[in-house]
């Protein structure tokens, strides 16, 4: 089924969440179930648009086949980050899946694009018939995309069918996470190939970059900045769809004496800058994380997110706000923001 999404005046998360499942394990899953099993799911559209909407009105929701039981229920942000965090709180409540009903906070992968068909006036668009190219740039791929239809269709409906046909492959997760750039070609470029076999690449650049658990690596960084040269460490992947509840940033700014000529911590600040590191990730306990920090000018920026819903990032400032060591210089500073887009990062995406 499509997406479906109606607008309203945005509830309170939790008291939405809570409702939805309660109406869920009451009456929703057995009658959706119903419904599905006559061919008839449309007659559950209206009342299922109404309970996410009173999660989030910018939220949508999806039936499909599941993997591992009959049926799959996505509660999706449908591409906004801003809500991703709403998603992944809802599913984080969901029930524990059973042989009819499972449970999902992003579009899934299709087994065979073969079967995703879409009506566009008088034409059908098969997703199997995609072609992209793919350029990998630092850790993710610059895609373009073709669909025969794309040179009788204007612009925008070439992006709509671009957009479910990545999602469809991939998964609305991995096409944030790996994929870049996203550009639709009327004309099929000369290395294109299909589409079906994109999931293979983003795959090995997955297998890649993070760990065995599926845990992000990190990279080390280097440019240049208006206080001289600049050193960094990130985690890849460094996007939003690592940890989608980890909305809030954190910055913690740290002066250090015994730098380089260049403006670079030395041995002596690199022991101080270590051990700031792991007070505030000891302060956290699983309700945030570090992904980044840079250093440059004699000072360091740790780039923390937390989970806004919980009262991690009250403490975290307490704890570098306290921070005192023999190798820093001056009172460590902080500033908070709300950034479930993790844009205050984004430089330092490779």
């Amino acid at each position: 089924m499509p997406l479906f999404r109606k607008k309203a005046s945005p509830p309170d998360l939790a008291q939405g969440i809570d409702s939805f499942w309660e109406w869920w394990a009451a009456a929703g899953a057995a009658r959706t179930a119903a419904a599905i099993a006559s061919r008839a799911p449309e007659g559950m559209v209206d009342e299922l648009s109404r309970r996410v909407n009173g999660i989030h009105p910018g939220l949508a929701w999806e039936l499909a086949a599941g993997r591992s039981a009959q049926h799959v229920l996505v509660v999706s942000p449908e591409g906004n980050p801003d809500l991703r965090g709403a998603a992944r709180r809802w599913l984080r409540a969901a029930p524990e899946s059973d042989g009819t009903w499972e449970y999902a906070d992003a579009r899934l992968a299709v087994p065979d694009l073969d079967d995703i068909r879409l009506s566009l006036g008088k034409q059908t668009v098969c997703f199997g018939d995609t072609v992209v190219t793919a350029r990998r740039v630092g850790h993710h791929f610059d895609v373009v995309v073709h669909h025969p239809v794309f040179e009788e269709i204007p612009v925008e409906a070439q992006l709509q069918i671009t957009y479910l046909a990545l999602d469809a492959a991939l998964g609305e997760i991995d096409v944030e996470t790996w994929v870049g750039e996203i550009e639709p070609a009327a004309l099929a470029p000369l290395d294109a190939f299909p589409l079906r076999h994109l999931p293979r690449l983003v795959a090995d650049l997955r297998e890649e970059l993070t760990d065995a658990d599926g845990s992000p690596t990190w990279v080390m960084l280097q440019g240049s900045g208006p206080d001289g040269p600049v050193m960094a460490v990130a985690q890849v992947p460094l996007a939003p769809t690592a940890a989608p509840e980890l909305d809030e940033h954190v910055a913690v700014a740290a002066s250090y004496d015994h730098g380089t000529g260049e403006g670079l911590p030395g041995d002596e600040a690199l022991t101080a800058l270590r051990a700031l590191e792991d007070r505030l990730a000891g302060v956290l306990d699983g309700r945030g994380r570090l992904v980044a920090h840079e250093s440059s000018g004699g000072r360091r920026t740790l780039h923390f997110y937390v989970d806004s819903a919980t009262g991690a990032t009250r403490e975290l400032l307490e704890a570098a706000q306290g921070w005192r060591h023999e190798d820093l210089a001056g009172v460590v500073e902080t500033a908070t923001e709300s950034d479930p887009g993790w844009s205050a990062v984004r430089h330092l995406r490779a």
